[in-house]
C-alpha cells in the first residue's frame, strides 16, 4: 500500500507531539509494509527518516524537478560513502551540507527498502488495478493557485484568499500562518498530481485543505488525523477561520482518526461528525535509554518536579505555579522546572516571584532531543496538568524513563495509563498533596513505577500502525484483517 502523508512538522524541529507522534507512526508504519511519502512545507537536511520518502513541498513548481530527500544522507547505501544522484560523497557530508545538495536540484535520492515479511501481493495487486491517474498542470501563476482553490469547499477557499503568498518564495513560515498553509495547499497539490499514492493522510488542520483538494484531484480516499482540536488550544474563544478549516477536513475525510476517545467526543460535538466514521488510534512510545549519568548530576536529598510543554492555556502552566506554592513550605529543597515557551510565559514568571518560590523554580526555555532526555533523567515526578489534552505523549515518555507522572483526567493519555495519578486541572489542592505524596514517600514512587514498566510495555507505536492500517483498508472499502 502507497500511502501520500501530508505533515507540518518532524523531528529534530518540532513545536510539540505532532511532530513526535508522526516519526513513530511512520516508522511502525514502514514496518508493516506500508510505502510512505511525507510532505512537509520544508525539509532542513537533519531529519532521520530511512523507513520514508521525505518531499519537500518548496519544491513543488511547475518546470522544476521535486527531489525524494532522505534524511541524514549517510542513511543512503552504505554509512561509509552514500551515493547522491550518481556522486559518491565521503563520510564527512553531514546534514549540514544537505541545503547545498537541495539547492542543486538534484532530482535523484537513493531510498533504503525494507524487506518486509507481512507483505500481501494480492492486497498490492488489486490496489494497483484501483489506482487512478489524473494529472493536472499547475502553472506558477495566480491561474494554477486558483484551479487548486477550485478544489477545496467554499469557505476553505474564502478564508484561504485572504492570505496570499509569494509563488517563489521558499522559507518555512511568513509573518502569517494561513499564508503558509496557502503556500504549503498548492504545493502539495502540485507534488501530488505525478505520484502514485492509495490514500491521503492529513495530519492536523494545517495540512486539511490540501489533503482535501489532492483526494479530490486523484479520486483517493482522504483519511485525517485530529491530533489537536482548536477547542484544546483556545478553549470557547476559537479561532473561527482555524475551526471553519477544521470543519470542512472531518466532514470532507472518508475516515477520521482520533488520538483519543477524549478527542473522538469532542469532534463529535464541534463537528457534528458521527461516531462511527471516528476511529481512535492511540500514541504509542518507543523504549529509551535513559542516560544514567545525568542522575549523577543532581543532588540525592534534592527533589525535582517537572513540567514540560508549551506555556500556553492549554497546557495548565498556571495550576502547576499554584500548586507549587503549596508545596515548597513542606518541602523546601524542592525545585520546580518549567520546560518549554508559550504566551503565558512572562506572566508566570512574574507570579513566581509573586509568590517569593524564584529559589525553587527553574525556567528553561524549549527543549529538543538530547536536551529532554536529560530533563526527564533529572526529575523525580512529572507533573502534565492540561486543561484541555488530546493525548499527550511526554507522560509515556517520562514513565518510559522510570519517572512517575501525575496527568490531569482532562486528557486523551489518561484513558490508558492506569499506573498514573490523576487528578481535575483545577484543583490545586488535590495536586499539591499528590506531587508531596510522591516526594515524601518512597514506596508510592515504588508502586507507581512497577504498574508504569507494565502499561508501557503494552503501549507501543506498533499497536497504532496496527490500527491505522485497518483504518486505511476500511477507508478504501477493503476488508481488514
Amino acid at each position: 500500500m502507497k500511502v501520500l502523508m501530508l505533515g507540518w512538522e518532524y523531528p529534530p524541529h518540532i513545536s510539540g507531539g505532532l511532530g513526535t507522534a508522526c516519526e513513530g507512526l511512520t516508522t511502525a508504519l514502514a514496518k508493516t509494509g506500508v510505502e510512505i511519502d511525507f510532505v512537509l512545507p520544508k525539509v532542513s537536511g537533519a531529519e532521520k527518516a530511512p523507513h520514508m520518502h521525505l518531499l519537500d513541498a518548496q519544491w513543488a513548481k511547475s518546470g522544476s524537478p521535486i527531489p525524494e530527500i532522505v534524511r541524514e544522507i549517510t542513511h543512503h547505501v552504505t554509512p561509509e560513502q552514500p551515493v547522491v544522484s550518481g556522486k559518491v560523497f565521503s563520510k564527512s557530508h553531514t546534514a549540514e551540507k544537505t541545503s547545498e545538495v537541495v539547492n542543486q536540484k538534484i532530482e535523484y535520492i537513493e531510498i533504503p527498502s525494507w524487506l518486509n515479511p507481512y507483505a500481501r501481493p494480492e492486497l498490492e495487486a488489486r490496489l494497483r488495478k484501483s489506482r487512478k491517474i489524473s494529472k493536472h498542470e499547475f502553472s506558477t501563476t495566480s491561474t494554477g493557485v486558483d484551479l487548486v482553490h477550485s478544489m477545496l469547499p467554499g469557505s476553505v477557499s474564502q478564508i484561504l484568499r485572504e492570505f496570499p503568498f509569494a509563488l517563489d518564495k521558499t522559507e518555512h513560515y511568513g509573518n502569517d500562518l494561513l499564508s503558509e498553509v496557502n503556500r504549503y495547499t498548492y504545493r502539495a497539490v502540485t507534488l501530488a498530481q505525478d505520484r502514485e499514492f492509495d490514500v491521503v493522510h492529513a495530519h492536523d488542520w494545517m495540512t486539511y485543505p490540501a489533503g482535501i483538494a489532492i483526494a479530490k484531484m486523484r479520486g483517493v480516499p482522504l483519511v485525517v488525523h485530529v491530533h489537536s482540536l482548536e477547542f484544546d488550544r483556545s478553549g470557547k474563544t476559537v479561532n473561527q477561520r482555524i475551526h471553519e478549516i477544521e470543519a470542512a477536513g472531518v466532514h470532507a475525510a472518508t475516515s477520521v482518526i482520533a488520538v483519543s476517545y477524549y478527542t473522538r467526543s469532542i469532534i463529535h460535538e464541534q463537528h457534528k461528525v458521527p461516531l462511527e466514521k471516528i476511529s481512535v488510534v492511540h500514541n504509542g512510545v518507543y523504549s529509551s535509554e535513559t542516560i544514567k549519568t545525568y542522575r549523577n548530576e543532581k543532588r540525592p536529598d534534592s527533589k525535582v518536579v517537572l513540567f514540560l510543554g508549551r506555556v500556553t492555556f492549554q497546557k495548565g502552566p498556571d495550576y502547576f505555579v499554584e500548586a507549587a506554592a503549596k508545596v515548597v513550605p513542606l518541602v523546601p529543597d524542592v525545585t520546580f522546572v518549567m520546560a518549554g515557551t508559550g504566551d503565558m510565559l512572562p506572566k508566570l514568571m512574574e507570579r513566581v516571584s509573586e509568590l517569593n518560590l524564584n529559589r525553587n523554580f527553574v525556567f528553561t526555555g524549549f527543549l529538543k532531543g538530547p536536551e529532554v532526555e536529560r530533563m526527564f533523567s533529572l526529575a523525580d515526578l512529572y507533573v502534565m496538568p492540561s486543561v484541555s489534552e488530546p493525548f499527550g505523549i511526554t507522560p509515556l515518555e517520562a514513565m518510559s524513563q522510570d519517572v512517575p507522572v501525575i496527568i490531569s483526567r482532562q486528557s486523551g493519555v489518561a484513558e490508558v495509563l492506569q499506573s498514573a495519578l490523576k487528578v481535575d486541572f483545577w484543583d490545586t489542592n488535590q495536586l499539591s498533596h499528590l506531587i508531596l505524596g510522591v516526594l515524601k514517600y518512597p514506596e508510592i514512587r515504588k508502586d507507581v513505577l512497577e504498574i508504569a514498566k507494565e502499561e508501557i510495555s503494552k503501549l507501543r507505536w506498533d499497536a497504532a500502525a496496527k490500527k491505522t492500517y485497518s483504518v486505511y483498508l476500511n477507508a478504501l472499502g477493503l476488508p481488514s484483517d
